[in-house]
């Protein structure tokens, strides 16, 4: 079976070109309140009346700009002072709140949180175990462990993902009943311990899906080509810093929770967003290899169809991924000193994306084998094809091996698996769209851009963006279609050494089909291209009238391409000639190489290449339909038996029919057509064969070959060309021939000079 590996490689690329493409764009996106209040003071500039002011509109903004700049800085520099003067009053403030929080006085309320939170994880650990046990022995062992395509390795993850998500909501619900049945009723124990618990159930969730994703723990269903170190000490690095992470997250939301020195929660906050920030460059400058092999498409089999961008992506994604944690922690903390929304989570935005991506990637994927275009390359499939295989021949009385009878089959579905790869590749390419273009939309989601919001360009382009994405995804089905429907029309090509004239051409609808198409992707990319500029809001009507009064200019303008249009296509309707047929035309004649609305292309036997009008044509000669029939002449003396030379062509003829090769090609044999002429030194008997278009040249040569060994054995000789010269006095004896009677005889026999401008003085004219 065929193993196809998850198109990872596209993904990462993407994702690192759009952090990139986010670190270009959003500078501005750490002033957004200074933004408000240069459109203010513009909007006031505007309003307000000039008093003997001569300032320059561009000198105006220019000095709005500056002093936004300076007011901006100024405030960013006041909510650190604030966040870090005020958070060294947090101890003081913090243990009069906690002490007041819970039912009992002090802080000894924390511990008892504490120690119910540990013995309700107890307990859900323990109710999910024993579900773990159920599941694994009623689901996941319909899996094979030894996947030989995508489908069975994203099956068996997604499924593992769900019974993993479902062993995490019943730990959540046992270990939450815990808490309300222990805390006592009092609200801030049971509070603490919840808070406790979602950060327990973040890092077990997180556990989940990266530990299907890399598949640590199942090297068979790996979708992404990496070594198992590799996927352990990669999981295991994430997963280092995701449980510390969400350690401080959890206490930033504790605090949050019983109202602590706000300061204090943003510098924790800030903490956390350091660390996030540390650790994960750590992790990409570590693994920056690895993954750069992935990008490349290394053990992917894409290695070959490579792109320069690629390649360059993955030898600097690291110093990518490091400059956008730096600016996103940068941008988180003016956010949060700032009070502006949208500050937490952006350093770890496009590790999210990323899995989101993936994980709706995968999806895709799995849909597309499982319902739109069901694998025929799987084992079940091979081995249904084997038993029906094997039955058949049991009705026929024969024994079949099961190993020869299973390879068999595993070629059959693999062979008509491979005849549907392209509409898959198509299906894939579209999945990889989708995936990237809403990757890209979570992630600017996640920077507080919402570029598909109502106002939006972006968001005015979405009706835009669908019809061009249908549109091409209906282009290439179209083209991919036809073009294997020409590609198993079009004869494969000959193994004949000669190629002369009058060969077999492409069939009818594979001379047709490449004019309709054509004419099909003109009309899609047209209907497009006007559905899209009717939505962006372009009045499409003065298109058509203008389009009517260009065909009327053409029609009258261009008679003779409308001849020449109007012509070819009543040839092609009568069926005058096809693609790969030898034809004659008058004064030219070839092989049909091209066929266009207007002319087609002939190839002369000698190589030239000659384009016509189809208007110019009067009459076509087809050489390649039906049948061609050769004859052959040969000279010989007078004294040969004609009805021996008669019976010796014929027994020939049968010969090579005989033949395996040869004797296919004929449609009659070969025969004598008795004597064609009498000439003065021989009788000219001919012989003829009819056989397929093109293949006569290929038999002719066979047939020479084998008269001249068979007249050879036979004793008939061949007549050769003679000149008889008769002189005066014909009592003269060879030797007694003098001089002058020899120039008289070799004068005689010389051939007449031929006029100029003719023969073989005509090439040097």
């Amino acid at each position: 079976m065929r193993v196809l590996n998850f198109s990872l490689p596209k993904l990462l690329a993407a994702s690192t070109l759009i952090c990139f493409a986010l670190f270009i764009l959003a500078p501005g996106m750490a002033n957004a309140q200074g933004g408000l209040l240069l459109l203010k003071s513009n909007q006031q500039s505007e309003t307000a009346p000039a008093e003997n002011t001569e300032v320059t509109p561009a000198s105006d903004s220019e000095a709005a700009i500056s002093e936004d700049s300076v007011e901006m800085a100024n405030r960013i520099r006041r909510g650190f002072r604030d966040v870090l003067t005020n958070a060294a009053n947090f101890p003081q403030s913090a243990s009069e709140t906690l002490n007041s929080a819970g039912s009992e006085e002090g802080l000894g309320w924390i511990g008892i949180a504490l120690v119910i939170l540990v013995v309700a994880s107890v307990v859900g650990f323990f109710c999910d175990r024993i579900y773990r046990r159920w599941a694994h022995q009623h689901f996941l062992y319909l899996y094979n462990p030894n996947p030989g395509t995508r489908t069975e390795k994203i099956g068996y993850l997604v499924t593992r993902t769900i019974m993993m998500t479902v062993e995490i909501a019943i730990f959540a619900a046992a270990a939450a009943l815990v808490i309300l049945i222990l805390d006592g009723g009092d609200s801030a124990v049971r509070q603490t311990a919840l808070i406790g618990l979602f950060s327990i159930l973040l890092v077990r969730f997180l556990r989940i899906v990266y530990l299907n994703i890399l598949a640590s723990d199942a090297p068979a269903h790996r979708m992404i080509p990496l070594d198992d170190e590799t996927a352990i000490g990669l999981h295991r690095s994430l997963m280092i810093a995701i449980s510390i992470a969400a350690v401080m997250f959890g206490v930033c939301n504790w605090m949050e929770a019983f109202g602590l020195e706000p300061n204090a929660h943003k510098l924790a906050l800030l903490g956390a967003a350091t660390f996030s920030m540390l650790a994960l460059s750590t992790i990409a400058v570590l693994y920056r290899r690895p993954i750069g092999d992935i990008i490349r498409g290394q053990g992917s089999g894409e290695a070959s169809a490579l792109a320069g961008w690629r390649n360059v992506v993955a030898n600097v994604w690291h110093v990518i991924a490091v400059v956008y944690f730096v600016f996103a922690w940068a941008v988180t903390a003016i956010r949060l000193v700032l009070n502006d929304p949208f500050a937490v989570g952006l350093v770890v935005a496009p590790l999210q994306t990323l899995v989101l991506a993936m994980f709706l990637y995968g999806l895709l994927i799995l849909a597309i084998d499982k319902f739109v275009l069901p694998r025929l390359d799987t084992m079940e499939a091979a081995t249904r094809r084997s038993e029906s295989i094997t039955a058949m021949e049991a009705r026929e009385g024969e024994e079949a091996d099961e190993e020869v009878t299973l390879a068999q089959a595993q070629a059959e579905v693999i062979s008509a698996e491979e005849k549907r790869s392209p509409y898959r590749e198509l299906l894939d390419h579209g999945a990889t769209i989708i995936t990237v273009v809403l990757a890209l939309v979570y992630l600017f989601w996640s920077w507080g851009l919402p570029i598909l919001k109502d106002g939006s360009f972006v968001g005015g382009l979405t009706d835009v963006v669908i019809i061009a994405f249908i549109a091409y995804m209906a282009y290439e089905a179209v083209k991919i279609g036809i073009d294997r429907k020409i590609e198993e029309e079009s004869p494969q090509e000959a193994d004949s050494e000669e190629s002369e004239m009058g060969g077999k051409g492409e069939s009818r609808l594979a001379t047709l089909l490449p004019i309709f198409r054509n004419f099909l992707l003109i009309t899609i990319l047209s209907i497009a291209c006007m559905i899209i500029l009717s939505e962006l809001g372009v009045d499409i009507a003065p298109l058509f009238a203008g389009a009517g009064v260009i065909g009327l200019a053409v029609g009258f303008g261009a008679q003779t391409l409308i001849r020449d249009i109007f012509s070819g296509a009543f040839f092609l309707v009568d069926d005058a000639f096809r693609k790969g047929e030898y034809i004659d035309i008058g004064e030219v004649k070839g092989t049909v190489e091209k066929i266009s609305i207007r002319s087609m292309q002939l190839r002369h036997h000698r190589g030239v290449l000659n384009t016509v009008p189809f208007g110019e044509i009067q009459f076509v000669k087809n050489y390649s339909r039906d049948w061609a029939i050769m004859k052959l002449g040969f000279r010989l003396t007078y004294d040969t038996d004609v009805e021996r030379v008669r019976k010796m062509i014929k027994k020939l003829g049968q010969q090579l029919l005989q033949d395996p090769d040869l004797g296919p090609k004929f449609l009659e044999p070969l025969k004598s057509q008795g004597v064609l002429a009498m000439e003065d030194s021989a009788m000219i008997i001919r012989v003829k064969y009819t056989t397929k278009p093109g293949d006569q040249f290929v038999l002719r040569k066979t047939v020479y070959a084998k008269i001249r060994e068979l007249f050879e054995k036979e004793g008939i000789q061949f007549a050769h060309r003679e000149v008889k010269v008769r002189l005066a006095d014909t009592d003269k004896k060879e030797s007694d021939l003098t001089p002058e009677d020899k120039e008289i005889i070799a004068g005689a026999a010389a051939p007449a000079p031929e006029p100029a401008g003719s023969g073989a003085n005509a090439d040097k004219l």
